[in-house]
């Protein structure tokens, strides 16, 4: 009898040793990144500060904040450095535009350096407030990108001023989902539902193969170049997934139920598509067509297209 309580007593306390080496071990492990993490803070800050300065937008008011921020290198037909080549913007390329899938970028950067240095989130908050009152079209229930243009009425002999004012130039597709896919709009915001309305709309982007980079509706659907003006992006796709599931589908707010159906119909859709091509072809696609889900460009493409293993291990 004393030689099992002491088995047990010996067992136990090995138990309880093994569970303390396993706390601290995981503890050391957080620790260790979180300090590494915070090493990088200093980089971080200078990366950001370089965003918003190179590429800082014009103010029509002469305001810092209300200046927005422009993608560098635009064309007629192009805006390379944003990534998303061929997807419209303004017909008539300007100093004066703003581009809203660059101001998203640079306030998840605020954010992400906001955690990293500990200041606080003032800086963010000015930044969401800013995104909202510059690109938001309450009239199209949108983001947009924004560009400069001559008030119709104006007239040059009897008004004062240049007659300039801020335009929208509004293209359903990714760039107007830029601030959904990065978590910068609350759960419960009315925009939220518009945004969630445009992506399973048939006759916008939803596709039962994926999210179409280009509204069915849009008069570029399909047109030129065709590079993202239509087609299908798994890495695009994967950020819409990850923020459904990171920000929406936890979250209460009215449109939980909606971020989480859109959710499990998204991945199914990719992942049966992605593997049926697979099978067929036995490629994995740079892209792939929003009309019959086939793959098309680059092949073979192992680059973005197998964060499909991610999508499939629900890895975001």
């Amino acid at each position: 009898m004393a030689e099992q309580q002491l088995a047990h007593g010996i067992t136990a306390k090995s138990a309880d040793m093994l569970q303390g080496a396993m706390e601290e071990s995981v503890c050391d492990e957080h620790c260790l990144l979180r300090g590494k993490l915070e090493d990088l803070a200093p980089y971080t800050t200078r990366l950001l500060s370089f965003f918003q300065k190179s590429q800082l937008g014009e103010s029509m008011d002469e305001t810092p904040s209300n200046a927005g921020y422009r993608w560098r290198g635009r064309t007629e037909n192009h805006t390379l450095t944003s990534g998303l080549d061929d997807y419209p913007r303004a017909s008539v390329p300007s100093t004066g535009e703003l581009h809203v899938d660059l101001y998203s970028w640079v306030a998840y950067m605020v954010r992400l350096n906001a955690e990293l240095t500990g200041t606080g989130d003032a800086e963010l908050a000015l930044h969401l407030d800013m995104l909202d009152k510059i690109h938001w079209n309450e009239q199209e229930k949108m983001y947009c990108d924004v560009s400069t243009g001559v008030r119709e009425d104006y007239d040059e002999l009897e008004d004062e001023g240049s007659g300039v004012e801020r335009v929208f130039v509004c293209h359903r597709g990714y760039v107007s989902l830029f601030p959904m896919l990065l978590g910068l709009v609350s759960p419960d915001s009315d925009k939220l539902g518009h945004i969630l309305d445009m992506i399973e709309d048939p006759e916008e982007l939803w596709t039962e193969f994926g999210v179409r980079s280009l509204s069915k509706r849009d008069e570029y659907y399909g047109q030129g170049e065709n590079y993202w003006r239509g087609p299908i992006w798994i890495n695009i796709n994967y950020l819409i997934l990850s923020s459904l599931r990171r920000n929406y589908m936890s979250a209460e707010g009215p449109y939980q139920g909606q971020a989480r159906s859109i959710y499990t119909r998204l991945r199914q859709n990719l992942m049966s598509n992605v593997f049926e091509q697979y099978q067929s072809s036995r490629f994995f696609w740079e892209q792939y067509n929003p009309e019959d889900g086939s793959g098309q460009r680059t092949h073979p493409f192992t680059g973005w297209t197998t964060l499909i293993v991610l999508v499939m291990s629900e890895k975001y």
